[in-house]
This record gives structure tokens, C-alpha cells and sequence, in this order.
């Protein structure tokens, strides 16, 4: 609650809530159905690469645990975390057993996260070179770039030394570090394998950048792509914090890596409020649509609660001689 509080009144502290409300109030409606268009069908492209790592899931199955697991995570603390814990909850009964699970969860999870990082290290050098719309300098465009690089260097040391050493140590770390250690091995051979399921992943990350990128347009300000790339990037860090839905925590990490990249103040949180509400919405609408028949098909399998009948009372010869 207390993070919460702090991140609302650190939003309050980039733009007047006067000035957004006005912002809010002047955005182009056609603009804001175009980031609901995108956020859409980034939500659809997440389906498809879904489909890619669980196959053994008829298709109705894996679209469904698809949009409850994107529900999920737009709606719990943790976001991709929580979606990959409600894919493991729903999908164990697919025969793949509990390892083989986890480490599908895991490779998918790896491989979306990893995917960003790598378009983020790739956004900044492009920014850096001169190219796009957008402060050129090593601050703003060289920062990214290392942090990237960083955690991609990070993710292959952790799989190489992890294979090497996950059988050393303390029994209690086995499982966990094996778990990591597959789940990263999972996501580089889906890499090194290329599918059309895997353009999914760019879709779903881009797409809801798009979704960003609409709602800025709404307000009538213009922002360069590689720009708003690296600050999407930036102020999903925040989301390192666990809050549901990621409530204050995501606005204010957006709205100031909006304005760190030269995005008006009040035009960023009118925009970076718009943007949270959709990209909430839409997957949590979709998710409760392809919960509710899963919800009434358990309760028609249920099986139904026996008939518990009172003991029969026998009218004694004198009641039966008088009803006579």
C-alpha cells in the first residue's frame, strides 16, 4: 500500500492533475480505439507464440489458457510471472508431467524476456547512431544498450554455469537452478529453431508498444519510435514491484521515462493512464470470456449431491380408519 501511495504521488509530482484531466479530455477518440486495436491484437499474437511452446493442448485448450494466463498477469502482481503460474495451474492435467511444465513455462517466460531486451539494446544503438527521433546521447541512448547486454550476458552465463555446476551444492538448490537452466536451454533452442509461431513473441511486444505509441498520438503530441521503445522499456522496469495490476508503480516508471525522453509531462500521463487502463481491460475481458465456459462445464461435470431422504413416518391404523 505504501509503495502504491508513493508512486501515485510521484505521478502527481510529473504533471498537475488538472493539466492531465484536460489532456485526458482533448485526446483524438479515434486514436485511443486505434491503441485498443493494438492492444488487441498484441493480446492475439501472444495465442500464437503460446501455441508454439504447448502444443500438446488441443486448440481451443491453448487459446483459452492463453487469454486466462494474459489475464492473469494484467491483473495480478508479478505480470508475466503470474501468467506463467496460471499456465502451469491449467495446463496440468496435459499429460507433459511437472517438470516438463515448469520448464515449458519457464522457456516462454525466458524467451519473451530476453526477446525485449534484446529490441531494447537494439532500439538504443540505432538511437545512438543518429538514427530516429529522440536524444542521441550516451545517457539516454548508450544506458539501455548495457543494461541489455547485461542481462543477456547474464541469462547465457547463468545456463552455461548452471549446467556445469547445478549438480554441486546444496541438494535444496538443485531443482531450482536445473528449472532456470532448462527454461533458459528452452527458450535458445526455440531461437535456434525458427517457426512462423515465434513471430508471436515480436508481435506481442510490439504491438503493445503500438498500443503506447497510439495512445502519445491521442494526445496530440508527436514522440520518435525508438524513443518511446526505450522509454516503454525503461518504465516497465518498475514493474519489478510487485503491485496488482501494477497500480501506480507502472504509471509513474512510464510517465517519467516519457519525459526523461523528451514526452510533454502532461501529455505523458494522460497518455501512460489511457495506455494502463487498455492494456488491462482488454486482456482481462478476454480472459474472463474464455474462463466463463471452463467455469459452467465444471460445475455440468460436477457430479450431482445425492438425494438424502427423512425417514418415512407411518400414519398409525387409527388416522388411516378416520381419513377413511
Amino acid at each position: 500500500m505504501a509503495i502504491g501511495l508513493a508512486s501515485i504521488g510521484a505521478l502527481l509530482l510529473v504533471a498537475p492533475p488538472s493539466q492531465v484531466l484536460d489532456t485526458v479530455a482533448d485526446m483524438n477518440p479515434w486514436w485511443v480505439a486505434a491503441a485498443v486495436g493494438f492492444e488487441f491484437a498484441s493480446c492475439l499474437s501472444y495465442v500464437v507464440v503460446f501455441r508454439r511452446f504447448f502444443p500438446e493442448a488441443s486448440r481451443p485448450v491453448g487459446r483459452r489458457v492463453a487469454w486466462i494466463a494474459m489475464g492473469a498477469g494484467a491483473l495480478l502482481p508479478g505480470g508475466n510471472f503470474s501468467s506463467a503460474a496460471a499456465t502451469g495451474l491449467l495446463l496440468h492435467h496435459q499429460h507433459t508431467g511437472v517438470r516438463g511444465l515448469v520448464e515449458r513455462c519457464g522457456a516462454l517466460l525466458c524467451f519473451l524476456t530476453l526477446f525485449g531486451f534484446a529490441v531494447n539494446g537494439v532500439a538504443g544503438a540505432l538511437l545512438l547512431v543518429g538514427i530516429g527521433r529522440g536524444p542521441h546521447d550516451l545517457e539516454h541512448a548508450g544506458i539501455p544498450i548495457l543494461v541489455s547486454l547485461f542481462v543477456i550476458g547474464s541469462a547465457t552465463a547463468a545456463m552455461l554455469l548452471g549446467r556445469r555446476l547445478g549438480t554441486r551444492g546444496p541438494k535444496v538448490v538443485h531443482g531450482p537452478v536445473r528449472a532456470l537452466v532448462e527454461s533458459l536451454e528452452g527458450a535458445r533452442d526455440s531461437m535456434f529453431a525458427p517457426h512462423w509461431r515465434l513471430l508471436g513473441a515480436a508481435g506481442f511486444l510490439w504491438l503493445d508498444m503500438a498500443a503506447l505509441w497510439a495512445a502519445c498520438r491521442a494526445t496530440g503530441h508527436p514522440l520518435g519510435v525508438l524513443a518511446l521503445a526505450l522509454a516503454y522499456f525503461v518504465g516497465y522496469l518498475a514493474t519489478m514491484i510487485p503491485m496488482p495490476a501494477g497500480i501506480g508503480v507502472l504509471d509513474s516508471g512510464l510517465a517519467g521515462a516519457l519525459v526523461l525522453y523528451g514526452f510533454s509531462p502532461a501529455a505523458s500521463v494522460g497518455a501512460v493512464l489511457v495506455y494502463h487502463a487498455i492494456s488491462i481491460w482488454v486482456p482481462c475481458l478476454g480472459g474472463l470470456i474464455a474462463w466463463l465456459p471452463t467455469r459452467r462445464a465444471a460445475r455440468a461435470s460436477a457430479p450431482a449431491a445425492p438425494r438424502v431422504e427423512g425417514p418415512r413416518v407411518e400414519q398409525p391404523a387409527s388416522a388411516s380408519v378416520l381419513g377413511s
